[in-house]
């Protein structure tokens, strides 16, 4: 009789221990369908806070550069999550996420739903490769990107609010400190080979209207020839001022006398442009935070994207607390939804000229 009863009782016991796995996952607000992670009831905003939180740390020599078999695998995973049109199509890339350390994960929050790749756990077998998500119901073909999340304090918070709040498609994080593995090591934004650049390229090259806003902190005390009060700095990386730039550039303005922005650009100092977004100051002078060597930036402007670099200052980041930075998200989200209806080339100089009847004077005075 005991040779019957014990494989009865193991089967009992497996039962039991896959019911009790279960009623945890389910608990815990998240439970597995063919293998996709989803994850209901928890905002954008947490889920990227989480995320951050399990970041590689500098000089942790914890990331680990994709070989160029991995970087083409990724790019294939990448391409078959932009075309996903349903959860059997997302079910289909989990066999080539999990080779990679992925996890293909929904999450439905009160107003949006989101898709996407994530590593999976435990923390200690990651390789700081990011976290990548699109957007179910989007408004318009923006990407919101954060490059630095440990070394550019805050940003991953802003930039999670400005991908709620604008409706944009996709949105990266990239996962290690830029000196994990020593200095400059994992700059995302300066490496051509990286997980974060193939999806990055993945996700821009189905944009038909891509724009592409990647935010970067600063502390103007590294800054001594900067006017004073700086708060952010604008550039599309090519030196011009277009009008999505000159748009974020008064949008910032507009949030009152506290705050003020300005633009790179290698324009004439009198050229409308330069007057309307940085007063008698030559846009020239803030190269330095430019992103003309970011690597995103060259390749999106190269398919005809517009990229948008925004360096913000530790009064918006830090200083103001969550009050400055819901201020900041608010107008980079404004920005973006009115980047949907650009104005044509020809209307800019007139539109730099009516931003000098507010913008101009009090740059000036500064």
């Amino acid at each position: 009789m005991s040779s019957v009863k014990r494989p009865v009782t193991r089967c009992q016991n497996l039962l039991r221990g896959c019911a009790l796995a279960a009623a945890i996952v389910l608990l815990s607000g998240r439970w597995a369908v063919a293998q996709v992670l989803f994850v209901n009831g928890q905002s954008i905003q947490d889920h990227v806070a989480e995320l951050k939180s399990q970041t590689i740390q500098r000089d942790s020599h914890g990331y680990i550069v994709p070989t160029a078999a991995q970087l083409s695998d990724f790019r294939n995973l990448a391409d078959g999550l932009r075309d996903a049109q349903s959860t059997a199509d997302l079910e289909l890339l989990v066999p080539e996420a999990t080779g990679l350390g992925y996890d293909v994960v929904v999450l439905n929050d009160a107003d949006s739903n989101y898709f996407g790749l994530q590593e999976s756990s435990p923390v200690a077998t990651r390789k700081g490769w990011g976290s990548f998500f699109l957007r179910q119901n989007a408004t318009n073909d923006a990407l919101v990107e954060v490059v630095h999340p440990l070394g550019d304090i805050n940003t991953p918070e802003i930039s999670a609010q400005v991908y709620a709040e604008s409706g944009a498609r996709g949105f990266l994080l990239a996962g290690a400190h830029r000196n994990a593995n020593g200095l400059g090591t994992a700059d995302v934004a300066h490496l051509d080979q990286s997980i974060f650049q193939e999806v990055h390229e993945s996700f821009a090259d189905s944009g038909t209207e891509l724009s592409v806003w990647q935010l970067h902190g600063f502390n103007i005390d590294g800054h001594p020839a900067f006017p004073t009060g700086a708060d952010a700095i604008i550039s599309n990386g090519i030196g011009s001022v277009s009008s999505i730039v000159l748009g974020l550039d008064q949008g910032i303005d507009a949030l009152g006398d506290d705050w003020t922005s300005y633009t790179f650009n290698s324009l004439d100092v009198d050229d409308a442009l330069n007057v309307a977004t940085n007063g008698d100051i030559e846009g020239s002078q803030f190269s330095g935070l430019a992103g003309t060597t970011n690597v995103q930036g060259q390749y999106t402007n190269s398919v005809g994207g517009e990229f948008i670099h925004i360096e913000l200052e530790q009064s918006f980041r830090i200083d103001g607390g969550q009050a400055s930075r819901s201020l900041i998200s608010q107008a980079i989200a404004n920005a973006i939804i009115s980047a949907v209806a650009v104005p044509e080339p020809s209307s800019l100089a007139m539109v730099a000229m009516l931003g000098l009847c507010f913008v101009g004077q009090r740059r000036r005075e500064t």
